[in-house]
């Protein structure tokens, strides 16, 4: 009797310990503008997260393992869940310099072009608007760098992303479900990137339109010859800038196309 009364103990604390890895939690925390995830209480302002509700995998891997298997297991699992949830955060900050960048590019290139357009109509002023239009190009490159790297870090992390999602997918009961919603996620956000690259391409033509015009056909002097090829810089500059911006969204696009042909 006294055997069977300790069994009956190991079975219920083994099925309390299953039941509550299958239903592992872990906490949120904002510290500095910058969520961070943890397995035990990261703050004062910490938000409890419970992630069978999100993740079901927890609670169909626990069916048939040990305790011990269960254990190892759930932990790691929770481990990968809340590296997902940071790189998602990481993801986002370099996003959000992304965004940065650019505004800080086109403003930039917007003040030099005022100025360059205030340049009076004589061969000093000619000068001026080909250097203004040199600098333009070089804020154009040094954004792009900027940028670049921005673009390599977020293509780091998404890698590794792909790599635990493969590990959960692999003993994931909803793929086929989960594959579809997110199949039509990501064709979504395609055209919405497709988009935005037709406007940038429109956007340049205009304006590339309105040099062209600016242009004389037969400079009469040297006033004339070195305001046009201020003018031929500031569409080189132009395109730069455009070509920076473009490449931003077809980065994502390649992404999203490679995350949608491995679904």
């Amino acid at each position: 009797m006294k055997s069977n009364s300790i069994n009956t103990h190991i079975i219920w604390a083994t099925c309390l310990f299953i039941s509550t890895a299958a239903s592992a939690s872990v906490y949120q925390c904002e510290k500095n503008g910058v969520v961070e995830f943890s397995q035990l209480p990261c703050g004062e302002d910490a938000k409890l997260i419970t992630i069978k509700e999100q993740n079901p995998f927890l609670s169909n891997a626990v069916q048939g393992k040990s305790t011990e298997s269960v254990y190892s297991q759930t932990t790691g699992q929770v481990d990968s869940y809340i590296r997902t949830k940071q790189i998602a955060a990481e993801i986002a900050e370099h996003n959000n310099k992304i965004d940065t960048f650019k505004l800080r590019m086109n403003n930039e290139i917007a003040a030099l072009n005022n100025q360059s357009d205030a340049q009076l109509q004589n061969l000093v002023g000619a000068k001026k608007q080909a250097a203004i239009a040199k600098q333009m190009s070089a804020v154009s490159e040094r954004y792009a760098v900027l940028i670049d790297n921005e673009q390599r870090s977020i293509d780091r992390l998404i890698a590794e992303n792909n790599r635990i999602n493969n590990s959960f997918n692999e003993l994931s009961n909803n793929d086929e479900v989960d594959s579809f919603i997110r199949s039509k996620q990501i064709m979504q956000q395609i055209s919405e990137h497709e988009n935005k690259i037709d406007t940038y391409n429109e956007q340049l033509n205009q304006q590339i339109s309105l040099l062209e015009k600016q242009v004389s056909h037969r400079p009469n002097n040297l006033a004339d010859a070195n305001s046009d090829q201020a003018l031929v810089d500031k569409m080189s500059a132009l395109t730069s800038r455009f070509n920076t911006l473009i490449s931003v969204e077809q980065r994502q696009i390649d992404r999203l196309r490679n995350e949608l042909s491995q679904l």
